[in-house]
């Protein structure tokens, strides 16, 4: 995983992408609970007050990371050396507490560009 290349671009500079090998995709969704969100009595209050709930914030960014991961773990098994045009979304259904990350991208197959 160390030399596979992740990009929101649908091109990668000094790389010509030699094939398309499927658009993928993979998510995560999780609750959040009273314990999930309040790491102190200062983030009791922080959700009323529209400041940032780090307990919460923290979550989000571990869930998007192991999404990540997961999303390049199947890109290489398709035989993919990037991941282009990668979206992450996160959504939140207040109706049952859940919060939501997706990730996509396009897996594909490189080769480095020869310099001129």
């Amino acid at each position: 995983m160390k030399d596979f290349i992740v990009s929101t671009t649908h091109q990668l500079d000094g790389y010509i992408i030699t094939e398309y090998l499927d658009v993928i995709f993979e998510e995560s969704i999780f609750g959040i609970s009273i314990s999930t969100g309040i790491k102190g009595i200062g983030d009791m209050f922080k959700g009323w007050t529209g400041e940032r709930l780090n307990a919460i914030s923290d979550r989000i960014e571990e869930v998007k990371k192991e999404v990540k991961d997961a999303l390049i773990d199947k890109a290489i098994k398709l035989g993919a050396d990037a991941l282009i045009g990668i979206d992450i979304e996160t959504t939140r259904n207040l109706n049952d507490g859940t919060i939501g990350v997706s990730i996509s991208g396009t897996a594909v197959r490189i080769v480095k560009a020869l310099s001129k």
